[in-house]
């Protein structure tokens, strides 16, 4: 199946599709298939883009938007890093960069459709980073706009099988019995053996457990029993999580900022020390 779409899939195009998060580790390429639709996302995120993805998401500024060229938003850099724990500018010029590279193609019984996440970005001097979503990307996330209460436990798993797993049981809120094979294949790990993919299963689950999404699990012949929360507990949760990532980038933030006056300091410091020194020497 990899590399070629098969004709005989379905109806229009799917919804479930968001489903499944542009996210790998080593992949090129993820080919998915749903009962109503195959899918090829090329170049997909790491978990830094990843994080980053969310965070223009959730976080972005509207600055301007069209229905051709998508949704323009703007976000703080220094918050950019935050998301990515990191202080290096080029990796975020790098992050940015895979977002205009990652990309979707859906093959469904009444079309196609292909789009890229982002187009166009912007690292300001003004402090801001500016990114163009694309319009087909954007309409893509307004059939789940129901689902974004849950983008805070996305920021804080480890783990793209527990990412892809969390956006299929968050789309699938009343299931509480999955199949081990199926929960196997909706977090996309690969099918080493059965003892082999029943651990990384389980290592799944327990991030998902870890960040209060679920309350436990249990597995019984060929089934995962799921212990989950009531959506007014998990509403909670995801407030609670919010505020915990807002204050963790926020200390980030400012662990920034007071490197870049230190640094600035010294720089200062360094050029009257030069400035001395030569005119010392000239004396």
């Amino acid at each position: 199946m990899r590399g070629k779409f098969d004709e005989k899939y379905a109806v229009e195009l799917p919804a479930d599709v968001l489903r499944f998060p542009p996210v790998s580790l080593h992949e090129k390429e993820i080919w998915i298939t749903t009962e109503y639709a195959q899918v090829k996302i090329e170049n997909p995120l790491t978990i830094s883009a990843w994080r980053v993805l969310l965070g223009l998401l959730r976080y972005g500024k509207e600055e301007r938007r069209d229905p051709t060229m998508g949704l323009k938003v703007s976000i703080e850099t220094y918050k950019l890093l935050g998301f990515m724990k990191t202080a290096d500018w080029k990796d975020l010029k790098e992050v940015l960069k895979s977002l205009t590279e990652c990309r979707y193609e859906i093959r469904y019984q009444r079309g196609s459709a292909g789009f890229v996440v982002a187009g166009e970005f912007e690292i300001e001097k003004d402090g801001r980073t500016y990114v163009i979503l694309t319009a087909s990307f954007m309409k893509f996330l307004e059939d789940y706009a129901s689902l974004w209460f849950y983008y805070p436990f996305a920021f804080f798993l480890r783990k793209p099988s527990a990412i892809n797993l969390h956006a299929f049981l968050s789309a699938n809120s009343t299931i509480n019995r999955v199949k081990i094979e199926t929960a196997r294949e909706r977090a996309r790990i690969s099918k080493i053996n059965i003892t082999q993919a029943k651990k990384y299963l389980q290592m799944a689950l327990n991030e998902l457990v870890e960040v209060g999404f679920l309350k436990g699990y249990r597995f019984e012949e060929d089934t995962v029993v799921l212990e989950r929360y009531p959506v007014e507990v998990l509403r909670i949760r995801a407030i609670e999580l919010q505020r915990k990532l807002d204050k963790e980038v926020q200390e980030f933030i400012e662990k920034l900022r007071q490197a870049f006056r230190e640094s600035k300091r010294k720089k200062r410091r360094k050029d009257k020390e030069d400035g001395q020194n030569q005119q010392d020497i000239s004396q």
